[in-house]
């Protein structure tokens, strides 16, 4: 099957790995022996697509610092006001290049050792902490509902996420 996924639908399969939302079908794939130099190969052009972005957002937020200090006064807040836009996505890219790259250190052990022990073990690992937390927010919600305290828009996010659905950008207001 993987030799029918061509390249942009492997990349997006890599992206969608490290960002742990694939099948285990889809992880078979990945840890097909054959696919372990694509594999590396789609995480390192992940890399270089992030490293390009955040120079852009550099680039982008010097410009625009330049421009609204050239207003004045007036641009002081619009300035203010950009460099934190331009600090959250890059601190999301960053984030996520670093999950990046630590899967490409998995990626290179695996192809290094010609195992991938290393990568079973983790998962294994990563269910049973995934299950540790399903365990805790269902027991948070038990113990709001049991001594009657009142849900908030963060309880009912934190509940959404055992559903595999994230909606703490929805809230607001707090």
């Amino acid at each position: 099957m993987s030799s029918l996924l061509n390249d942009d639908a492997f990349a997006r399969l890599v992206s969608e790995d490290v960002k742990n939302k694939i099948s285990a079908q889809q992880r078979k794939i990945l840890l097909e022996s054959r696919n372990w130099a694509r594999w590396q190969k789609a995480l390192l052009l992940l890399i270089d697509n992030l490293q390009s972005q955040i120079d852009d957002i550099d680039s982008d937020a010097e410009a625009d610092k330049e421009r609204y200090e050239a207003l004045g006064e007036d641009g002081v807040v619009l300035a203010q006001e950009a460099e934190l836009a331009y600090s959250l996505r890059r601190t999301k890219i960053e984030r996520f290049m670093f999950h990046v790259n630590r899967r490409l250190d998995e990626v290179t052990k695996l192809i290094d050792t010609g195992s991938d022990d290393h990568i079973q073990a983790m998962a294994q690992n990563d269910a049973a902490q995934a299950e540790f937390f399903r365990k805790a927010i269902m027991k948070h919600k038990d113990l709001l509902y049991e001594y009657d305290l009142e849900e908030t828009a963060i309880d009912r996010a934190l509940w959404d996420a055992l559903d595999n659905r994230w909606t703490f950008e929805s809230i607001d207001g707090i």
